[in-house]
């Protein structure tokens, strides 16, 4: 037998090609600044695609997510389309049955004198409240009730059997107006939830129209469901100006069924080679239609991280993930909590979460930014100082039009060449990392904010954008690689990273803390020195647990308890930076004796009752004993004082979103009441009253969330 020797070249790429792909990770880059090799981020951004991204925003936002209906066909397009990318073990989760609301019809029609359809459900699925009950009825009359949430509204004006016309969320004017009243339905030109009132005001776009949702609970038991009819700013403006000139009579036919049913996660993995250790992927495939930004966006961009990594890992690019990838699509909230009551205690680490939510906001049409949120204090991690070097990578590489590294510039066909500036955020809750949090998983949030349509109509794929999805991918693939490959020597190198961001962190706060003081009279400062010391010792304490956080991953515990040691040792220096700062001030540093108040709360050591992780403080609330009202009232009164003043700060809406279930996080069965008073003063530069934090953890004792662990 003749054979044929093959020529030297393929032989070399034939051998190279047979040899195991090495890790991506490797020392910090000095060109990327990244634990990832340069060769991998590359990779990693010429792989993946916005294009491809935005198609499938496109696909979603065709249908109307938040009906069980709709989010089934959505959730059985994702499961075909992440097992086509390559997935495994991809399925269908059932979550528990429940209520669920289906609306088969939905017209508003103004009667005459020249009648004409002023909405439909067919036309505009937001147009019509989720919820709303079946009616028909013609020649309705339409009363004005402006915001439809005070008495005042109301006086003078008989409601009964008619539809009340409000600029107002349409809950308060069910509760009112409905329940109170005995009017028959509801139509709202209200688009903007009062999180997002600094970014845009109803009327701003006046074509909009909002999402809302009517509730049982704003009713008397029993009572029928009303309709709800959601309108823009534009056509609420018209019928008053219609009813200026007379009176206005609509036609009305909805109809709508309740059963019992329930919504599906869509669940699937990349294998890892370690068993038991899981990084988990989460975005929220539930929303209105058009619900582009969000969540489309999300959703189809964690369907291009699989088959990015997929593609690489199959073509011997990177070798498989040394953690198992779970990836989660499930309704925001709901989804996340219901999988978790089936699945926190599998035993598996679970070492971060990583949540894309509202990812393709074009920067420029939306007036918005990309941002990722940092884990909170409470649960520092690696995942901090890794996304931090992704959101400078990027922005050094795509701060301009045209950057001279054209290969580590992220853009899309057709997207834009809008300049990137993405921010790190201080911790804000309001998406589903904040439950992976809760759990004590650390979560971090992708995500572009504000969005000039958010919860509006105007959520549509022309204006998401190519590029901005494809950056926001990369940054989920290169933030995701370092957690799911990490192991030994390269964890070693995370290490480091975290070290070295660590020290760009604690050096804010130490500037924070410094700032305060100079900001206060002699008589204030004692207290503020006081705080100011407790700033610096969290911010150490925390890059301390993110620098141990990495043993777990495989870094060799002395290496990194010697720069845990270096981290103390900084600390006492900086406590000696501010102490002659205050001294300098020529007034007492003296702490002044403690309260009654101050003492109960350095004796309560809350801890978080196990399999009470998720319960909130409204579910507590809701269930308060009349004579713990002065009590529930003193915490509330407490809280929006804090929001008030963090508001006036220039803090973002999303930063105090569901404050006292943010500060309850703190319990840990170590810190007392008083610590957690000041590790919270730490996080958000704000001093809540001790005696209402003792309320605060009292109330939640009492509702079997809390116990004390002395």
């Amino acid at each position: 037998m003749h054979i044929r020797l093959l020529p030297f070249a393929l032989l070399v790429a034939l051998s190279a090609a047979a040899q195991p792909a090495s890790s991506p990770l490797g020392r910090v880059s000095p060109t990327t600044g990244l634990v990832l090799r340069d060769e991998v981020v590359h990779a990693l951004i010429q792989e993946s695609s916005g294009d491809r991204i935005h198609d499938d925003v496109q696909r979603l936002a065709l249908i109307a997510r938040d009906t069980q209906e709709g989010f089934g066909q959505a959730a059985t397009w994702v499961k075909a389309a992440a097992e086509a990318a390559g997935l495994q073990d991809v399925r269908l989760e059932a979550m528990k049955d429940g209520p669920q609301w289906r609306p088969t019809r939905g017209e508003l029609w103004v009667a005459g004198p020249h009648r004409y359809r002023v909405t439909s459900y067919a036309d505009q699925p937001m147009s019509l409240a989720l919820g709303s009950g079946s009616f028909e009825g013609s020649g309705l009359e339409v009363v004005d009730v402006d915001t439809g949430m005070k008495d005042a509204d109301y006086a003078g004006k008989d409601v009964k059997g008619k539809v009340v016309l409000t600029r107002g969320p349409p809950g308060g004017a069910v509760r009112r107006a409905v329940g109170e009243r005995g009017a028959v339905g509801v139509i709202s030109s209200y688009s903007t939830p009062p999180w997002n009132w600094p970014n845009r005001l109803d009327g701003d776009f006046p074509d909009q129209v909002g999402w809302a949702r009517v509730s049982p609970s704003l009713l008397p038991a029993g009572a029928r469901m009303p309709f709800a009819f959601m309108i823009s700013d534009r056509q609420g403006r018209e019928l008053r100006a219609q009813l200026q000139a007379g009176p206005v009579k609509v036609d009305v036919n909805v109809a709508t069924e309740t059963f019992e049913g329930h919504y599906n996660i869509v669940s699937g993995v990349i294998p890892g080679t370690r068993s038991g250790e899981e990084v988990v992927i989460t975005a929220h495939l539930d929303h209105y239609k058009p619900g582009a930004d969000d969540n489309a966006s999300g959703s189809a961009t964690v369907l291009e991280m699989v088959r990015t990594y997929t593609s690489l890992i199959r073509r011997g690019v990177l070798p498989p993930p040394v953690r198992t990838l779970r990836v989660l699509w499930l309704p925001e909230f709901e989804g996340t909590n219901d999988w978790f009551s089936r699945h926190a205690n599998d035993p598996v680490r679970r070492v971060a979460n990583f949540n894309f939510d509202m990812l393709g906001a074009s920067l420029t049409r939306t007036h918005s930014r990309f941002s990722v949120t940092y884990t909170p204090d409470w649960n520092a991690s690696f995942v901090n100082a890794v996304s931090e070097s992704t959101v400078a990578f990027m922005n050094r590489f795509n701060s301009v039009v045209y950057p001279p590294r054209k290969d580590f510039r992220i853009g899309s066909v057709t997207g834009s060449r809008d300049p990137l500036d993405a921010h790190m955020e201080r911790y804000s809750r309001g998406s589903d990392h904040q439950l992976f949090n809760d759990y004590g998983i650390p979560g971090v949030a992708f995500s572009t904010w504000p969005d000039d349509a958010y919860h509006t109509s105007g959520d549509r794929p022309e204006n998401v954008d190519p590029t901005q999805l494809h950056r926001a991918a990369f940054a989920g693939l290169a933030s995701v690689t370092v957690a799911a490959w990490a192991d030994g020597t390269d964890a070693l190198e995370v290490a480091r990273l975290v070290s070295l961001h660590g020290v760009r962190r604690v050096a804010e706060d130490e500037f924070n803390a410094r700032r305060d003081m100079a900001a206060v009279s002699a008589a204030e400062l004692p207290e503020t020195y006081r705080l100011a010391r407790a700033v610096v010792s969290a911010g150490y304490q925390r890059e301390r647990e993110s620098l141990r956080s990495c043993v777990p991953l495989g870094a060799p515990a002395a290496p990194v308890q010697a720069m845990v040691k270096g981290l103390e040792a900084a600390e006492a220096q900086a406590l000696k930076r501010l102490e002659a700062d205050g001294k300098a001030r020529g007034a007492s540093l003296k702490e002044p004796a403690p309260t009654e108040a101050e003492r109960r709360a350095r004796a309560f050591v809350p801890r978080r009752v196990k399999g009470q992780e998720l319960a909130s403080f409204d579910e507590v609330a809701g269930k308060v004993r009349p004579e713990d009202k002065a009590r529930l009232e003193a915490v509330q009164a407490a809280m929006t004082a804090a929001t008030t003043a963090l508001r006036e700060r220039g803090e973002s809406e999303l930063r105090f979103y569901q404050l006292p279930d943010a500060i309850a996080s703190y319990a840990d069965g170590k810190r007392s009441v008083a610590d957690i008073r000041d590790a919270a003063y730490a996080e958000y530069g704000y001093a809540l009253p001790v005696d209402a934090l003792v309320d605060l953890f009292g109330l939640l004792e009492q509702g079997g969330v809390m116990a004390r662990a002395r």
